[in-house]
């Protein structure tokens, strides 16, 4: 499939491809760029939709199909500003979790802040690979890219994106760990006292009744949700660009980033803004081992530890609590 025909199958049918040309608005196509970065893709993935979006209509334009062009008259502007935003300090990220503290932002947060995992892996990690007596966990599954709306039992996971991985639980999440692992089985049981059904996925991560989390929610949700905070606009992808960019500061160990976030050199190299010669490095295999994972994440999460959030500059904590718990309230059942 050609680069033009995946923009279109991915990022164009998807949202307006039952509109007739006649039909279609600028309004529609700017509702469409907006849809594209909620599902945490990059704003440049949008304005190449936009682009082979602008050259059919003109195409089509020019054969008197439709009258303007609707891709060339959106609110929405690319530029040079649409870059990815600056990722969070150790200070940002402590803020960040002490807000969230007791929603359902608080897992999600952890993972993807302190350990660089992809939002589907955060969603598809199963209680079954999380070792609490060995402090590991094998992210070796994701959740499955299109769930239908309302889902509550998910009968099979996906392969992760990269071969999968084992990371140490550090002495900083693993409260974290056993906090979730009890609030779930409180849940459990409730559900069972007044009589309502509980969806057990065995899920880190889910929905009060134990079902699991749209991927779509957390993107969308997660922009609103720094906005309440008063903390700087980050995509939920973006903490674990900060994982790794704080990991590699703390420790200049490019190899040992890149297997923790399940990452190829050359990707991680990308990521970190790296240039060398990855071609010849990744020609040889580096074995990194779980002692090594374990020293550069107790690197990164004692600098979150140790980091005083005031000097992150963000707003009172009372209130960015209440904001917190009143996003965590709104996801459907």
């Amino acid at each position: 499939m050609t680069g033009t025909k995946k923009t279109i199958a991915n990022y164009i049918n998807p949202y307006i491809g039952g509109v007739a040309l006649n039909q279609l608005t600028p309004a529609m196509v700017d509702k469409m760029f907006q849809q594209i970065i909620d599902k945490g893709l990059k704003p440049s993935t949008a304005a190449g939709a936009k682009r082979v979006l602008s050259v059919a209509l003109s195409h089509a334009r020019k054969y008197r199909y439709i009258e303007t062009n609707a891709a060339k008259d959106t609110l929405t502007k690319f530029g040079k500003s649409d870059k990815t935003p600056d990722p969070y300090t150790p200070e940002q990220v402590k803020a960040l979790m002490q807000r969230v503290e007791g929603t359902v932002w608080e897992m999600p947060v952890i993972l993807g802040g302190l350990y660089g995992m992809r939002r589907s892996e955060i969603l598809g990690l199963r209680w079954r690979n999380v070792d609490l007596e060995n402090n590991t966990f094998d992210v070796s599954e994701q959740l499955p890219f299109k769930v239908p709306p309302k889902t509550k039992v998910i009968e099979e996971m996906a392969p992760p994106k990269s071969n999968g991985r084992t990371l140490p639980i550090t002495e900083l999440a693993r409260p974290f760990f056993l906090k979730q692992f009890a609030m779930q089985e409180a849940q459990r049981e409730q559900a069972e006292k007044d009589g309502k059904p509980y969806y057990d996925n065995d899920l880190v991560v889910a929905k009060p009744d134990g079902s699991p989390i749209s991927a779509s929610w957390v993107s969308s949700q997660f922009g609103k949700l720094l906005e309440d905070l008063d903390m700087p606009h980050i995509r939920f992808h973006d903490l674990r660009h900060t994982a790794a960019t704080n990991m590699h500061q703390l420790t200049g160990d490019f190899y040992t980033v890149g297997e923790v976030l399940g990452h190829t050199l050359a990707g991680i190299g990308v990521s970190l803004g790296l240039s060398m010669n990855f071609e010849a490095v990744t020609a040889r295999y580096v074995d990194v081992r779980l002692e090594r994972k374990k020293e550069v994440l107790d690197a990164y999460h004692g600098a979150v530890k140790q980091a005083d959030p005031a000097k992150a500059k963000e707003a009172e904590p009372k209130k960015a609590k209440s904001a917190a718990k009143k996003k965590s309230s709104e996801i459907e059942l």
